[in-house]
């Protein structure tokens, strides 16, 4: 596992990079260019070979704001989001996250993409006009824009036991991998095309399968070659819907470099471990498309599983607007948080306080109470809610509980079906704070 020092809150620890769009010369443009039919659109020198030590993220993320959890994973703080300071002004994140404080998860380094010579190549026995498109070709589509929470499948992954209820031989939860929190969700405005238009303009005709494959190079020696890239397959009843789009803007601007520049996925409701980046080919079939690579390890597996889950829909999840072990002041308190589910909108928000009475025994200090929710519920994008709170001295646990309007309501952490690769946790997992008087703060 590669690690990299803390960064400096304004972000001076990593330098930013020059925009793909405008960081070529024509010279290094047109060497680009000739550099191969496989990928003339990469710039040379953009990525390292195999094995070579590399940052897999491009822009600042400094610790003010990130939880650097491993290469390539930087997870959202929820402190921020309850207080974050806006345009040098205390402020709320409102419904979206900006574009340079939401989680990131790369496998690679990003590609480097020069966007007038990247084409979207749409191949597969189900065209009947395969071609490519520009990026102007996309452009000149029909845009859409939506508003959209996008979680990680293996959000919370850390809050799963090690081992399965009971134990089990051989089965314990990988503690290698990301250990994600709350962060790695978060949601923005997203502008692009329909699928279903791009396929429809590449002459589709009873596609059953769908790949999306992206042109990060992934080094994973478990597979044959030692890599391997980025690539998802899905049925086309999904690509096909009106809210499955090809993505080039996130909150009015082009997509960043770390979120999928110049081009992403994005299926309304699944989990973002499905939402392809740095697109460069689609495969269209009219048969059935085997996983490959990464594709072939997002299942629920492990002793509740007879066979492998593939994972789609992401599940119903709430989370308190504090970072953990925050100290508090007695008084009155205001709990912030958010609350998603990928099906559909949520309905209802429930939030309860523990208190520590003594060594390992907590008392309900609040019964579960209705929250405030602050904005109008929509499918697939979170909701903000609130519940006042009267604080006195001592420890604490906050909870939150969701509702969707599909009936869908979050268990309790021991009713969490386990899974071996620590996938879908949505237990309503305390938040642990301190409620400390001034006089005894140092």
């Amino acid at each position: 596992m590669t690690h990299r020092p803390d960064h400096s809150e304004d972000g001076t620890g990593r330098p930013q990079e020059i925009p793909p769009e405008t960081g070529y010369s024509r010279r290094s443009f047109l060497a680009c260019s000739a550099a191969g039919a496989a990928a003339p659109f990469l710039a040379r020198g953009a990525s390292p070979t195999p094995g070579e030590a590399a940052d897999f993220v491009v822009q600042p993320t400094p610790s003010r704001y990130f939880v650097h959890r491993e290469n390539g994973s930087e997870e959202m703080k929820w402190g921020p989001v309850g207080r974050a300071v806006l345009d040098g002004r205390h402020a709320e994140y409102g419904d979206a996250i900006p574009n340079d404080r939401l989680y990131i998860h790369n496998r690679a380094r990003p590609p480097r993409i020069d966007r007038r010579a990247w084409r979207l190549r749409l191949t597969g026995d189900a065209l009947t006009r395969p071609r490519s498109f520009t990026y102007d070709d996309l452009l000149a589509m029909p845009a859409v824009t939506l508003r959209r929470t996008i979680d990680c499948g293996a959000n919370c992954s850390a809050f799963f036991p090690k081992l399965p209820p009971g134990g089990a031989d051989e089965r314990w939860l990988p503690v290698g991998y990301t250990q994600w929190h709350f962060g790695a969700v978060g949601a923005a405005e997203w502008t692009g095309v329909r699928a279903g238009d791009v396929l429809a303009a590449a002459g589709a005709r009873s596609p059953v399968d769908v790949k999306f494959m992206g042109l990060d190079l992934i080094v994973n020696r478990s597979f044959p070659g030692g890599t391997v890239r980025y690539s998802q397959v899905v049925p086309i009843e999904k690509v096909l819907k009106d809210d499955t789009l090809l993505v080039y803007r996130m909150n009015g601007r082009d997509l960043p470099v770390d979120h999928g520049y110049p081009l992403r996925l994005l299926l309304s409701g699944w989990s973002a471990v499905t939402f392809v980046k740095w697109l460069g080919e689609v495969e269209v079939s009219t048969r059935r498309i085997p996983p490959t690579g990464l594709q072939t390890r997002h299942v629920l597996t492990g002793p509740a599983y007879p066979e492998p889950v593939p994972l789609s829909v992401s599940p119903i999840r709430s989370a308190i607007e504090h970072d953990p072990e925050v100290t508090l002041h007695p008084g009155d308190v205001v709990l912030r948080g958010r609350a998603w589910s990928g099906h559909g909108a949520i309905d209802r928000v429930d939030v309860s306080v523990e208190r520590l009475a003594a060594p390992g025994r907590w008392v309900t200090e609040v019964p579960w109470r209705r929250a405030t929710l602050l904005n109008t519920p929509e499918p697939f994008m979170w909701v903000r809610f609130e519940v006042p709170w009267r604080a006195r001295p001592g420890q604490y646990r906050v909870m939150s509980r969701a509702r969707d309007r599909a009936g869908n309501v979050q268990p309790r952490p021991q009713d969490v079906v386990w899974n071996q690769h620590g996938l879908g946790y949505n237990g309503h997992y305390p938040l642990e704070l301190i409620v400390v008087p001034p006089s005894d703060m140092p």
